[in-house]
């Protein structure tokens, strides 16, 4: 059981300070109360002062305000009393906005009418953050100004008599000057410049490159419209996935960040919504900053406003095939001044259906051939939530912490029921009726973050603390023609412990990066059974160091990065209370890194080396042999070894044009392989285990295409891989090394009046490679979005997923003296409806980068 007691006092005191700075802080613009004194005080002064105590912007001139000066006592007065006190007496007039007070020169002269507005596009769409100045209709000198807020409204304190103008900027759009009216409503016009013929259009395009970084620019695109954050990353150039486990081309799975903050669970990219992010980049050659085992960094960047009050999202998500499956999703958002405070929550209810069609053969003496049908079902209903705060002590310091928790909502099951055939030599020699139910229990799973980033001059400072704790359960039990014939219980209790330093300074004319990050992980897993294998406890404890450095230094047109990182990494594993010396083991490695970035115009290139290391799951190293069937068992292995990757990339891209090349040489790579279980006491099982091979190879290439035609966006993605290793050292003679190829074809169509279409399909080549026969599968999906009223707060989506019901899986596998060839279909063509409502568009400012990541991927 973890101790979580111990550390929820820490919480508790964290929340009460967080509390009381909220009611301290209370109301920005509505309800914080100031108490302040001015004396003989510059008024420019003493409207920064306000500025800082109340948390809103306040927009004034320097010029016109410079020669006043405040004395006066505020006392327990809102922002906006304080601000009409400190302008009693002085020809000034302001006004309010969400984020906002304007302060303008305003004379007896002046007639108190305000100027109210909307800035939209010639579509009727609003433009947040134009800029919007208020002119002398003479000379044109400026009178007042400001920005346009979410919704494109904007608003000013008074109208000169004298009549004046309105001029508003936006980028990729023509400025606009017009007349000056109480109520202005201002269309801009897009900004196409003719240079020799060829129309260059300003605004940004939706995808970048610089040296070995992709940019996807999120905001103002169709890929805001995608749906959730998790959809929008397979709509990414090179990014591919499913299940939780989103991958880059050529690099493995990625490490994702949101804000700075790395995500941990796959829920919280089903919270956020696409439409809250900025922008996304895809970092293919990460530094020596990033854990060893990362072989690429997707950082989402989310829009930042700074609105006061309240804001929050709604999401609702059904999905309809032979079952159904749901989720719900809110966030919840309360900024003033420099604090924010923020929570999330969802539900998922999941009930799904899976098919397995199962032929094994085993050529011992004697031989077995094994044929089976199964079904599966899975039913869960799994919580989980977060709640935090961030304090921005000035636009250089914030610090804040973040809460998350999991956890099922009663029990999850699995169950499954089919047959077995079970052939001797040829002869039949069993048929059996089976009947699985496993049932689980997530238990509640604990995190807790807390982090600090500071800029001193040019100096910068990024510290983050986690600890993480939680298990599961699960009881098993299986039946053959109706009789028990096997069950088992395990249960696994993880903590962890992990802080992370990220020291920036320049340095010779680049910029220096180094730090330290060192991870304490704790593992007890417990498995008991009735007797088709034996009994396990494991107890295993891990503690790891590391230190690194980043240099990067600019030479014109060319980027360089040298890097270098230094883990320690020491392993303690007990067998039921027994020190095992031979599982226990301690590496110390020097892992470099280095790549040579160029940029010129539209063209960018990208040469990288990097050392990785990379440890096996926890999961991986457990001694317990598990019961999938009465002739089919599973079983880690505790001797396996980290893998060592030597990885060569080349990375380039032009315009609309992206490619990458890359080369990986491991050594001691660990795989799952079959195996006869035990001839003698268990004839006919075949057993699922790991091992670690001397060594593999993997290279490959893909080019992604991104160009516009009109309303059509297409994304076209093309791959090829080879893959081998030496796998004779586990009895399997076959090392094939063919060509693996896989299309993707992304279109999206942009039509009036805010509809979207998006087809996508994807489709991947039959190939031998290694032990194993990946067969062809594919897979089209189309999805139609609609977003209503002016600010596009509602989004309602319609998806059908794999179209023509092609979404079925052949894996072909040769092992030692045994061959397995599976084919699964699961309940993959469904009907699905998301609808998706926001409010007042706050996003959190939480910063947070989270420590361990690594670690709390191998506990699951």
């Amino acid at each position: 059981m973890c101790r979580f007691t111990e550390y929820i006092r820490f919480v508790v005191l964290l929340w009460l300070m967080a509390v009381c700075l909220a009611v301290s802080a209370a109301g920005g613009g509505g309800g914080r109360l100031l108490t302040l004194r001015f004396i003989d005080e510059p008024l420019p002064s003493a409207l920064k002062r306000l500025e800082k105590a109340g948390g809103k912007s306040i927009l004034f001139t320097y010029k016109e305000t410079e020669r006043y000066k405040v004395t006066a006592h505020v006392r327990n007065k809102t922002q906006a009393e304080a601000l009409a006190i400190i302008l009693s007496d002085k020809p000034f007039a302001f006004v309010e906005r969400d984020a906002y007070f304007v302060v303008q020169y305003s004379e007896a002269r002046q007639r108190s009418v305000k100027v109210h507005g909307r800035v939209t596009d010639q579509k009727g769409s609003p433009l947040a953050y134009a800029n919007v100045v208020m002119l002398a209709e003479g000379d044109k000198s400026y009178i007042a100004g400001c920005v346009t807020a979410a919704d494109g409204t904007f608003a000013l304190p008074s109208m000169p008599q004298g009549g004046c103008l309105l001029k508003v900027s936006y980028v990729g759009y023509k400025t606009a000057v017009v007349d000056c009216r109480r109520e202005n409503n201002i269309a801009m016009e897009p900004d196409a410049i003719m240079l020799k013929g060829v129309e260059v259009n300003p605004s940004r395009p939706m995808i970048e490159r610089k040296g070995s970084t992709i940019t996807a620019n999120v905001a103002g695109s169709t890929l805001s419209m995608t749906g959730s954050a998790a959809d929008l990353l397979g709509y990414l150039p090179f990014v591919t996935g499913g299940n939780g486990k989103i991958s880059v081309i050529g690099r493995g799975e990625a490490e994702i960040y949101i804000n700075g903050r790395k995500v941990y669970n796959q829920s919280e990219l089903n919270t956020l919504q696409a439409s809250e992010i900025l922008k996304a980049e895809i970092i293919m050659n990460p530094g020596a900053r990033y854990s060893s085992e990362v072989g690429a960094v997707i950082r989402l960047k989310t829009i930042r406003l700074r609105g006061q009050g309240f804001s929050g999202m709604a999401n609702v998500n059904w999905s309809q095939g032979q079952r159904g499956t749901g989720s719900e999703n809110f966030s919840l958002n309360y900024r003033t001044g420099g604090l924010d405070i923020f929570m999330r929550g969802a539900l998922s209810e999941s009930n799904d259906l899976f098919k397995r069609e199962l032929l094994s053969i085993m050529t011992t003496s004697p031989s077995w051939k094994i044929m089976s049908k199964e079904k599966r079902t899975t039913k869960d209903n799994i919580m989980n939530g977060e709640a935090g705060f961030n304090y921005e002590i000035d636009s250089r310091q914030s610090f804040g912490m973040r809460y998350a928790f999991n956890k099922t909502l009663g029990d999850g099951n699995l169950s499954s029921n089919g047959n077995t055939d079970v052939w001797r030599d040829g002869e039949m020699y069993d048929n059996i009726e089976t009947e699985s139910d496993k049932v689980y229990d997530y238990g509640w799973n604990h995190s807790v973050n807390a982090y600090y980033t500071g800029t001193f001059g040019k100096w910068g400072i990024d510290f983050n603390a986690d600890y993480y704790c939680g298990g599961s359960s699960n009881q098993f039990k299986a039946l053959s023609n109706s009789e028990t014939d096997a069950t088992s219980y395990n249960d696994v209790h993880n903590s962890l412990y992990a802080a992370k330093l990220v020291v920036t300074a320049p340095l010779f004319g680049g910029e220096l990066a180094f730090g330290t990050e060192e991870t304490f992980t704790d593992r007890k897993d417990r498995f008991t059974q009735s007797g088709f294998s034996a009994n396990a406890d494991d107890h295993l404890s891990q503690h790891y160091y590391s230190a690194f450095a980043d240099y990067t230094h600019d030479f014109g047109r060319f980027q360089t990065r040298i890097g270098v990182r230094y883990e320690h990494q020491r392993t303690i594993y007990y067998e039921a209370g027994v020190l095992k010396a031979e599982q226990s083991p301690t590496y110390n490695d020097i892992l470099p890194s280095a790549s040579v970035d160029y940029s010129h115009g539209d063209w960018n290139f990208s040469l990288a080396y990097r050392l990785m290391k990379l440890s096996p799951d926890y999961s991986m190293l457990s001694s317990a042999t598990s019961y999938n069937s009465k002739y089919e068992y599973y079983s880690g292995n505790p001797l396996l070894v980290p893998q060592k990757h030597n990885y060569i990339s080349f990375d380039g891209g032009w315009k609309w044009i992206n490619f990458s090349l890359w080369y990986d040489y491991t050594l001691n790579m660990y795989t799952s392989f079959f195996k006869p279980y035990d001839e003698t006491g268990h004839p006919g099982v075949i057993l699922e285990t790991k091992a670690s091979l001397p060594y593999a190879k993997e290279y490959g290439a893909a080019v992604v295409l991104t160009p516009k035609f009109g309303v059509w966006q297409p994304q076209l993605t093309t791959g090829v891989d080879w893959y081998t290793s030496d796998a004779s050292s586990l009895g399997i003679p076959y090392s094939w090394n063919r060509p693996r190829f896989n299309f993707t074809l992304q279109n999206t169509f942009s039509f009036k009046n805010d509809w979207l279409v998006y087809i996508n399909g994807y489709l991947s080549l039959r190939a031998k490679q290694s032990y194993a026969i990946g067969q062809q599968s594919g897979s089209v999906r189309l999805s139609v979005v609609k977003t209503f009223f002016k600010d596009k707060s509602l989004r309602v989506s319609l998806t059908v997923n794999d179209v023509f019901n092609t979404g079925r899986y052949r894996f072909t596998c040769y092992g030692d003296r045994t061959y397995y060839d599976v084919r699964t279909w699961s309940d993959s063509q469904r009907i699905g409806i998301s609808v998706n409502y926001t409010f007042n568009a706050t996003k959190t400012k939480y910063k947070g980068k989270g420590a361990g990541r690594s670690e709390k991927e191998r506990l699951k």
